[in-house]
């Protein structure tokens, strides 16, 4: 939105431009506030000059005398820049904001200026442009305490960030702009950032409660008079009804709006209504109607260079053909639709269409247009997966996972569907997580001493390198590298912007968010990432579909190569069973093996089959999201008979994590003697007999300092039994003793040890983080230079029974040569043995995980 309604006329000659220009020449002689005796004008020329000086905020920026010849000037001037922007006449515009930005004018004009060259340049398309014009707004408008101005810029930052950023950034800047309306008074504005919320919440898929704020906006544009704000609500809200099924409604405000655009020259607008009027014949399948509205908006689009508008255009053309079955024009549309979009940067329009092509790829029939119809949908993931790795929060790379769940889905289920495996593991990688993988794949560079550091390091220079330029003399805003991406150009933009009036700090101590710098970007690598399996082993790649959480993906590969692909729909009981096991509460600490029954399901039926037969030699485990949760171990393969005791098996990250380690090799003879450390507050884990068996050799340093010191030198072998403790920032941490703990942070700095054996709660994952990937003190260790971690993913009793399960695991771990993966299934079949042993709460031996892969 673009402020007020377009004034038309001589603005100088408007009624309150003599008293807001009296009042402004007393403020700035005296050098305080002088009230302004007239109501609040609709022009924003004018209505701007009002705000600032009726901001009630102390301390505020008293204006700066001004001739009246210029400011005549600079009211004209804005004024014909507001209506340009309106009219589509951007170069006109853009001629009159460099006037402006480069004559004899005062702050408040100058930065009006640069946020109007910011409308132009997002309405044409030109992102990057756009920030870099509405940032030095924001610095302008702070440095002389133009709030209202601030507020503008807000304003066209927030639509920008929703459709190139992050819908988490746009709500943030929507919320501050309403703040600000507020606390200025101005409701116009304030209804301004009503409809950027509400176009947040459409984004994050909640139709209703998009409508109630949009139809909030609509009633406060109503109360000051708003044709535009009219308009542009009333078409939004006859989107929305129109996606909740409800037509009749949906096209009487439709009709609404188009009514108002028709009051006023609005290109953008009235391409919006063209379109939404459009689809909604093209629902009641009137195809003609509908080509006749969107050829109406193609036209306008192109007239006034509206890219983003031109790539709908001929999105829009291809919706026609494939309702009117015409498959093979359809693919074509939607391929030059494709291409469009990702021009013009448009995340969301490149994945609408390639989900477009697949589906008319498919209805053609021909055998190599389905085959092509898979590789689509993997191309828009990887859209999304690009995008994910330009930026540096975790919280927005968790975003666009949820955000984009559905072409997650829909290509998951076509790799299904084709017998595609390739497809389906780079898939199911993406929504594993590629902050450790990228971790595990980065080299560090020279002279950079320790990982964390690394990271820092790397977030750090960047930064300042972006503020430096900032701050240069006559820098006209970020000067980025030519050969930056522009989806990494945009996100460090959107990224280093004061909002909310501090500059985003560059390396927080949350290593979420350090990792989201290192998230690797998507590689067609699929049967690569199969052929780095080992061999005598069999593979289980397990998803629960994004859009679904009652179905479940599985990639079943043997031990011969031949590999075989699943969907199915999991039980209630199973379904909330995995609730319970991604959950710290009592009725996880409480389960038995009698518990977990259900959790059979997660198995493929011949898998099942095989292990209960016992003959599935070794089983590497690639659980993606929630079901890295699972105590792996205690899962049913056949009656009596849990996972653990049938077989060896490891569970890794990821298939990018798995063949890295198999890179890396098996543990390197080191000598030096194996380190246990305990907590001293553990009442029950002790390992007595262990420590007293000759066939180990344990140092046991005296401070947690000094183990500390142990697991960033390379060790051999570490032994660490302690509290584990979920946390909001750091994730997980360990409490070595009180008042002592081990961050994740920590891991980054040094080389952990080679073999890594954790008894400590939630070691391997942290509870109720269902759909982000386990960024743990254990998987940081196996993708930092660990060969095999024990990590525990619940909560490991400190009893006496958990004890004597630890000592088994750890008794033949003695011998040179035995793997974890060995250890942790002779333990297993030893405790599954004991009469009594379904009595045993999981707590007491299930939640430790051999993590890594298998070595020949």
């Amino acid at each position: 939105m673009n402020g007020g309604d377009a004034y038309r006329g001589d603005i100088t000659r408007h009624p309150s431009s003599k008293l807001i220009f009296a009042a402004w020449q007393r403020s700035s002689a005296e050098r305080r506030r002088i009230p302004v005796e007239c109501r609040p004008p609709g022009a924003i020329a004018l209505r701007c000059r009002y705000r600032h000086l009726t901001d009630p905020a102390k301390p505020y920026g008293v204006p700066a005398p001004v001739t009246a010849e210029l400011w005549n000037q600079a009211l004209t001037a804005e004024t014909e820049i507001d209506n340009a922007v309106h009219a589509g006449r951007f170069a006109h515009a853009t001629a009159l904001c460099r006037e402006l930005i480069d004559g004899p004018y005062d702050e408040l004009t100058v930065t009006n200026a640069l946020i109007g060259a910011g409308d132009v340049h997002r309405a044409r398309g030109e992102v990057e442009e756009a920030i870099a014009q509405y940032d030095l707004a924001l610095r302008r408008a702070d440095a002389c305490g133009y709030r209202f101005g601030r507020l503008r810029a807000l304003a066209g930052l927030g639509h920008v960030a929703l459709n190139q950023h992050s819908v988490e950034r746009a709500r943030e800047m929507y919320g501050e702009a309403r703040e600000l309306a507020r606390s200025i008074g101005d409701p116009l504005y304030e209804a301004n950032a009503l409809f950027g919320s509400a176009e947040c919440a459409e984004r994050s898929r909640d139709v209703t409660g998009a409508i109630e704020i949009h139809q909030q906006a609509h009633a406060l544009y109503v109360d000051v008079a708003s044709v535009t704000g009219q308009a542009h609500a009333a078409q939004r809200i006859g989107v929305l009804y129109h996606r909740a099924g409800r037509l009749p409604i949906a096209r009487t405000w439709l009709v609404v709006a188009a009514k108002a655009f028709g009051q006023f020259d609005d290109p953008v607008g009235t391409v919006n209504v063209l379109e939404s009027m459009g689809d909604l014949l093209l629902h009641v399948d009137e195809t003609d109607e509908a080509e006749a509205r969107y050829r109406d908006a193609w036209t306008i689009a192109q007239a006034h260079g509206l890219a983003s508008a031109e790539a709908h255009a001929v999105q829009n053309f291809g919706r026609v053909a494939r309702a009117r079955r015409d498959w093979s024009a359809a693919v074509v549309l939607f391929e030059k639709a494709a291409a469009a979009y990702r021009e013009t940067g448009d995340l969301l329009g490149v994945c609408n269409a390639l989900e477009k092509l697949a589906e008319c790829r498919e209805r053609l029939g021909d055998p190599s247009g389905r085959a092509q119809a898979v590789r689509d949908r993997v191309a828009a993931v990887f859209a999304i997966e690009e995008y994910r790795a330009a930026h540096r929060e975790a919280g927005v790379q968790q975003e666009y996972r949820e955000r984009f769940g559905p072409v997650y889905a829909s290509a998951l289920r076509a790799a299904v569907r084709a017998g595609a495996p390739e497809s389906f593991v780079v898939v199911a990688d993406g929504l594993a997580g590629r902050r450790l993988a990228g971790l595990a794949t980065r080299e560090v560079p020279a002279g950079v001493a320790g990982r964390l550091v690394f990271l820092q390091d790397l977030l750090v220079r960047s930064d300042e390198r972006w503020l430096a330029q900032r701050r240069a003399p006559g820098a006209g805003g970020m000067q980025l590298p030519p050969d930056t991406p522009r989806q990494q150009r945009v996100a460090v933009m959107m990224g280093s912007l004061a909002i909310g009036d501090t500059v985003r700090e560059p390396a927080r101590a949350a290593v979420e968010d350090l990792l989201a710098a290192v998230y690797l970007p998507p590689a067609d690598e699929g049967a690569d990432l199969l052929a780095a399996v080992p061999d005598r082993c069999h593979l289980l790649q397990l998803v629960i579909d994004p859009d679904d959480p009652r179905l479940l993906h599985r990639l079943w590969r043997d031990e011969q190569g031949e590999s075989r692909l699943d969907s199915v729909e999991l039980s209630d009981a199973c379904t909330r069973l995995l609730a319970v096991v991604r959950s710290d509460s009592q009725e996880h600490s409480s389960l038995r093996p009698a518990d977990v029954t259900v959790l059979g399901e997660l198995l493929p039926e011949g898998l099942r089959r095989a292990l209960a037969d016992a003959a599935v030699p070794r089983l590497l485990l690639v659980p993606a999201g929630g079901l890295w949760l699972v105590p792996w171990g205690a899962v049913p393969v056949g009656p009596r008979r849990l996972l653990a005791e049938s077989t060896e098996y490891v569970v890794c990250p990821s298939l990018v994590i798995q063949r890295v380690l198999v890179r890396r090799g098996p543990a390197r003879p080191v000598d030096k003697p194996s380190c246990l450390w305990r907590n001293p507050r553990m009442e029950s884990l002790r390992l007595t007999e262990l420590r007293a068996d000759g066939r180990w050799t344990f140092d046991l340093p005296a401070t947690a300092s000094q183990i500390s010191s142990v697991l960033a030198a390379d060790a051999h072998t570490v032994v660490v039994l302690c509290h584990g403790r979920p946390a909001v920032g750091p994730g997980h941490y360990l409490e070595l003793e009180p008042g002592s703990w081990l961050l994740p942070a920590d891991l980054l700095d040094g080389t952990p040890p080679q073999r890594f054996y954790l008894f400590t709660c939630w070691g391997g994952g942290v509870p109720g983080q269902a759909m982000t990937e386990p960024v743990t003190i254990a998987t940081l260790a196996l993708v930092t230079g660990s060969v095999e971690v024990l990590a525990t993913v619940g909560e490991y009793g400190d009893t006496p029974d958990g004890d004597e399960f630890a000592q088994w695991v750890l008794e033949p771990l003695s011998t040179a040569g035995t793997p974890l993966s060995r250890a942790v299934h002779l333990a297993s079949t030893r405790l599954l043995a004991l009469e009594g042993a379904w009595e045993w709460p999981l707590r007491d031996w299930a939640p430790l995980l051999p993590l890594g892969t298998f070595h020949d």
